[in-house]
């Protein structure tokens, strides 16, 4: 079974650098979206929260700020691991660990809070992950998954047809991941025994400036994307000055839907 730290692992020294790289600058980009999860689920007053799948630790961070409660984070792969440490460095409050999410090392009933994000669209098997997380929450607790996308929703324009697909899914599905995550969310955690809320965190639409910067941040992943698939130089400067047209022009739009679940776990 390959887990989403082993698939960390099986990246190259240059690969994980600039994936961490990408998650820090996605850390930031979706704060606002991810914070007003945390104080919706309480955050603030638990006492107990494990983070699953943390990473880097720079979504942990964000918690650990939040709270004078505990946090444990943990994730599968030592590389980002060690990352985390770093991160969290200053923040007294949280504790990391090497856990693998579809099983976690923890009793029944422990955690106040158990969050998730960006991690049950890499998972080979989420609603094992969902069932771990709703098994080590106490009763009355919260589980919180959060900006899990769903490309299948994805709406840009203009459309280029030959590069659209690939950022509409086919990119994440090549790489192991589930682009249409999204829309599992609530089978996921009403199988896990939750009471469950879904709603979708990203409801502004960017401005064609804030989609300019970043683009020009993440320029280096969207070019390996459309040079992974093939495309030619040329085709994928002829895109790229057709892409920063619309958007110097203020035409572009680009959307897709970011889920969030909440769930309850019921008193016995």
């Amino acid at each position: 079974m390959t887990s989403a730290g082993d698939r960390y692992h099986k990246r190259t020294t240059d690969e994980v650098t600039n994936f961490i790289k990408k998650l820090e600058l996605q850390a930031l980009e979706t704060a606002e979206e991810r914070l007003p999860l945390y104080l919706k689920v309480g955050v603030k007053d638990a006492r107990l929260i494990l983070d699953v799948g943390c990473g880097s630790g720079f979504v942990t961070r964000d918690i650990a700020r939040l709270t004078k409660g505990r946090v444990i984070a943990v994730d599968g792969s030592a590389q980002l691991l060690q990352v985390a440490h770093t991160t969290m460095r200053t923040y007294p409050n949280t504790s990391i660990c090497t856990a693998d999410a579809q099983r976690l090392p923890f009793h029944d009933n422990t955690f106040d809070l158990v969050t998730c994000n960006l991690l049950l669209m890499w998972v080979d098997t989420p609603q094992a992950v969902v069932c771990e997380m709703a098994r080590v929450v106490r009763p009355n607790g919260k589980v919180l998954a959060s900006l899990e996308p769903d490309y299948g929703g994805k709406i840009h324009w203009p459309e280029n047809p030959k590069v659209d697909v690939l950022f509409s899914g086919e990119a994440i599905r090549k790489k192991g991941g589930d682009p249409h995550i999204g829309r599992k969310l609530r089978t996921f955690f009403v199988n896990a025994g939750l009471d469950t809320t879904i709603g979708i965190g990203n409801n502004r639409i960017w401005s064609c400036e804030e989609d300019k910067q970043y683009y020009l941040h993440s320029r280096d992943f969207y070019i390996k994307v459309l040079q992974d698939a093939g495309l030619s130089q040329r085709e994928i400067d002829a895109w790229e000055f057709e892409f920063l047209k619309s958007l110097d022009d203020g035409v572009q739009l680009n959307f897709f839907p970011q889920f969030y679940a909440i769930g309850i776990k019921p008193k016995s």
